[in-house]
């Protein structure tokens, strides 16, 4: 289990993240970070961490119309793709 590094916090809550640690998650000077607890532990987020993608997603596909069903769009496309390759390689 790895438990981290120490910080001591400063006058008004203040910690120095540790250099290693800001070069992993992309962190520089000026940047904002978001700060959440989670599981009664406080976790240090990049300020462009998308938590749940698929919230990015919803509202994309309103009005598009699927006239067959997934797993036949999947089937053809996967024929397509190895005849395509079988062509090939004649």
């Amino acid at each position: 289990m790895d438990l981290g590094e120490q910080v001591k916090v400063l006058q008004k809550g203040k910690i120095t993240i540790p250099a290693d640690i800001r070069q992993k998650l992309g962190i520089e000077e000026g940047d904002y970070v978001k700060l959440q607890i989670i599981d009664n532990k406080v976790v240090i987020l990049p300020s462009n961490t998308v938590q749940n993608p698929t919230e990015l997603l919803t509202g994309l596909a309103e009005g598009v119309q699927v006239r067959e069903p997934i797993k036949q769009e999947l089937k053809k496309a996967v024929a397509a793709r190895v005849t395509k390759k079988l062509l090939r390689a004649k």
